[in-house]
């Protein structure tokens, strides 16, 4: 029965705060104005650095090493500041990279690299060139665009087949007066063998090829490079799912190494670009937080802004408020009713504010694809919308506190007396 009660007098506070709510059309939205402003900003914000972080993970998983662990057969150690040699390390193989992908908890793709420079040549062109030896899943890996051909495939790979891939600049190169796409289907000198172009690599979107680089099969490849004092052994690349996962998948590895090689895992340099995973995240979530600041202080100003529209109203329903005290109103039904007012304003605000929000998001991430080609469009998690409708409630119920609190504190006698 008192829950009845309760739920009872709690909608008739709600009723009584929403007619005065339409009783004042104009004092209502101009006090809705801030929660608007301050809850589109909100959502606009959010929504687009959600779209820029999905963009610039694929970037980076495209284009960096960031979510990558690099396992690399140690050749060399130095022991009290003197290199030596290290006897008995183990050298990867193609069939361990797969093993590897297929065992090792959490890899997204996998590849086996081995870097070197060797002579390329055409014709009366010549260039040195870094040459990296790779599984065909290389490709996948690093998320190769290619402007003509294609990269060679696993059985190209398997049987060691005479192809390679050229980097845009160094095909540009090595073609002298024709396009860089001619050398596609010609035979250059690599390393002093001939290998036949199948695909020229498009050229990065922004600045230069920082270097004048190859790709060639992994079986049968090493006698491309030029001699080296120190061995050559291949690396074995894993990806993480996510930035967050590669801590994670390093041990994995670490426990994959143990297993297969035991203590002979201190062969082995397992390296992240830990540097760089931290300050890329790190860079994500202060972004995220100086425009959800910035957001914060517009609710605020909002919220100022309401405080100020019902304290006002106090003043100008003195008497209503003393004539419904004194019909049996208690203090905590006044209370509830400018509390009511005040979360409705902030509701309704927000809720306008939602959709302004997502509209503004809509037109910033075209903008961005308009005057900077890149391909960000706005994000949504339902965590962003929990967000700023909370925070829209939360701005309500902190704001309107005080004049609510100043309502039900007033005296019947005095209220209803009060001109």
């Amino acid at each position: 029965m008192s829950t009845r009660y309760n739920f009872a007098t709690l909608y008739e506070s709600a009723r009584v705060g929403a007619d005065s709510l339409r009783a004042n059309p104009m004092r209502t939205m101009l006090s809705t104005t801030g929660v608007i402003i301050g809850v589109a900003s909100l959502v606009a914000a959010f929504a687009i650095t959600d779209g820029v972080d999905v963009w610039s993970r694929a970037l980076i998983a495209r284009e960096s090493s960031v979510q990558d662990v690099a396992i690399t057969p140690r050749t060399r150690e130095t022991v009290r500041g003197r290199t030596l040699p290290v006897h008995g390390y183990h050298e990867f193989t193609t069939e361990d990279a797969m093993r590897a992908g297929a065992e090792v908890p959490g890899v997204m793709r996998h590849a086996l690299t081995l870097n070197g420079t060797t002579a390329a040549e055409y014709l009366d062109q010549r260039a040195i060139v870094q040459l990296t030896l790779s599984t065909a899943s290389l490709a996948d890996f690093t998320g190769f665009e290619l402007s003509a051909g294609r990269f060679f495939t696993a059985a190209e790979d398997t049987h060691g087949a005479a192809v390679v891939v050229l980097g845009h600049r160094l095909a540009q190169e090595l073609a002298g007066l024709h396009d860089a796409l001619w050398l596609v289907g010609r035979s250059i000198r690599l390393g002093g063998d001939r290998r036949e172009v199948i695909g020229v690599l498009a050229a990065p979107s922004s600045g230069d090829e920082p270097d004048l680089v190859a790709f060639a099969p992994i079986r049968g490849g090493t006698e491309l490079f030029a001699p080296a004092s120190v061995p050559r052994v291949a690396t074995l690349r894993l990806k993480a799912h996510s930035i967050e996962a590669v801590d994670t998948l390093r041990g994995e590895s670490m426990n994959w190494l143990a297993e297969r090689y035991g203590r002979d895992i201190e062969k082995f340099d397992v390296v992240v670009g830990t540097q760089r995973l931290e300050n890329t995240k790190q860079a994500m979530l202060l972004s995220k937080m100086l425009l959800g600041l910035l957001a914060g202080l517009i609710l605020a100003v909002g919220g100022i802004g309401i405080m100020n529209v019902l304290l006002a109203a106090v003043v100008e329903r003195t008497r209503e408020i003393g004539i419904r005290k004194a019909v049996g109103a208690s203090r905590r039904d006044i209370q509830a009713q400018f509390l009511v007012e005040a979360v409705t304003v902030t509701g309704v605000g927000s809720a306008i504010g939602f959709v302004v929000g997502l509209l503004l998001a809509a037109g910033g991430t075209a903008v961005f694809r308009m005057w900077a080609g890149a391909p960000i469009y706005p994000v949504l998690h339902l965590s962003t919308a929990l967000f700023a409708m909370g925070s829209a409630v939360l701005v309500g119920l902190v704001f309107g506190t005080y004049p609510a609190r100043r309502a039900a504190n007033l005296s019947p006698i005095d209220a209803i007396a009060r001109e």
